[in-house]
């Protein structure tokens, strides 16, 4: 009878060798990989030849499969785990990378690392030297294979991002090469007016100040990824300024105000101290902001309305992301499901490892959702002046994306929603102080 797949398959289960591409037909050979393997099938045998074509002898085996599976698999095992032989695997073979980039900026207080990034490797981050101008350095042990993701970043003295550059290349084993990029500024407001306070002693919390404005709440129709939720559009004016977290709340900062780790055991969380406080209920918010005023004694802590939230999102802007409609900076700025599970970093991300917005706020695009503290309900539509929602609801609002969602959902507009008793491990907060 013909070879069947099943019986392929069973090839694999036993590990003595994988054939990508061999299915279960008559066939005289097939070519597969870097090595060669040759298969030919007839109805009674299989007859296997493994060619290596650069560093490694020939194996034959000619063998009928019923009769004797279990010897050729013991033939093949043998003959893989000697190295002499044995096919090199891509990240065995490791490759270098050079580089000589060109800043014109002024650098003595600057410093410069390469990130290096795909979906079958471990992130890799080293760093390079600046020197009058010139961005030099070297990477080596980087595995070898295709779409291999080349990041230059250059960070000021305050860890704040102001230069970066990528250009994705694939790295054959053993090659050693330059690598050629162009650095982009990444634009900062000109002045900000920002605050550092106490939220209990030796835990602080930096915070910007958003001025008072107007602005359109909602989006338009045609705005790629859009929901009928984000209509009608209308003009929100906020007669008040405040101050908002430059960063999501960190889970050093949740475990001093209130003892508690509820993201200790979990899921999609990484348990480090400056990262997102997550699994966070919208009531238990409630009960971090009375802790924090009784400490000052004044209510001067809160979540953001909706209305606020998304005017510091947009940050002065009417496109998709604050940082405009082009899809192909979203890289730079968020963290989103794709270039997370990229990364195999299936959990929120440390504050401020993206680029700034215009209005000095980090990850307000992606990262964590962060629960804002109106009801759901529908836009009214018409002009607005410091909107409060829906005075009920069953559902409260949370906004801004996260790491394990798609794009769409980390633009300035977008909603989402649940019951205020529920908490989850992409869902946390910013902060909110009137004065």
């Amino acid at each position: 009878m013909p070879l069947t797949e099943q019986q392929i398959t069973f090839f694999d289960i036993f590990g003595c060798v994988s054939f990508p591409g061999l299915f279960a037909r008559e066939a005289e050979s097939i070519t597969q990989g870097p090595a060669l393997l040759h298969a030919a099938l007839n109805r009674s045998n299989i007859i296997l030849q493994m060619t290596r074509t650069e560093n490694g002898t020939a194996i034959i085996v000619r063998q009928t499969i019923r009769p004797f599976l279990f010897s050729l698999c013991a033939l093949l095992l043998s003959a893989c785990s000697d190295s002499s032989l044995a096919p090199q695997a891509a990240d065995e073979a490791p490759t270098a990378a050079t580089f000589s980039l060109r800043l014109d900026a002024e650098t003595s207080a600057l410093r410069a690392e390469v990130i290096v990034s795909a979906a079958d490797m471990r992130e890799i981050r080293f760093p390079l030297t600046i020197a009058d101008g010139d961005i030099v350095g070297s990477i080596r042990d980087i595995p070898a294979g295709p779409g291999r993701l080349f990041t230059v970043n250059v960070y000021d003295a305050t860890d704040h991002l102001r230069f970066t550059g990528s250009t994705r290349l694939d790295l054959a084993p053993g090659q050693s090469i330059p690598v050629s990029l162009v650095l982009d500024k990444v634009e900062t407001p000109a002045a900000l007016r920002e605050t550092t306070v106490e939220l209990v002693e030796g835990v602080p919390m930096e915070m910007v100040w958003i001025e008072a404005g107007t602005f359109t709440m909602g989006s338009p129709s045609s705005e790629w990824g859009r929901n009928a939720d984000e209509s009608p559009r209308c003009e929100v004016t906020l007669t008040r300024g405040f101050y908002l977290g430059k960063y999501e709340v960190t889970q050093r900062q949740w475990e001093a105000v209130t003892g508690e780790r509820p993201w200790e055991g979990r899921e999609e969380v990484l348990d480090e101290p400056d990262y997102p406080a997550v699994y966070i209920s919208w009531q238990d918010l409630q009960l971090f902001t009375a802790r924090l005023n009784a400490a000052v004694g004044e209510d001067i802590y809160r979540l953001p309305t909706e209305a606020e939230w998304e005017y510091a999102c947009r940050a002065g802007t009417q496109a998709a992301w604050s940082f405009g409609d082009d899809r192909g900076d979203l890289d730079l700025h968020v963290w989103y499901s794709e270039n997370a599970q990229l990364l195999d970093r299936s959990h929120g991300h440390i504050p401020g490892a993206k680029a700034i917005s215009p209005w000095g706020l980090y990850d307000m695009h992606g990262n964590v959702w962060e629960w804002v503290q109106d009801w759901l309900g529908d836009y009214p539509g018409g002009a607005q002046t410091d909107p409060l929602g829906p005075a009920s609801g069953t559902a409260r609002v949370f906004r801004g994306g996260s790491f394990k969602d798609p794009p769409e959902f980390s633009r300035s507009g977008q909603r989402c929603w649940n019951a205020p008793d529920l908490s989850f491990g992409n869902i946390g907060v910013r902060l909110l102080r009137t004065r």
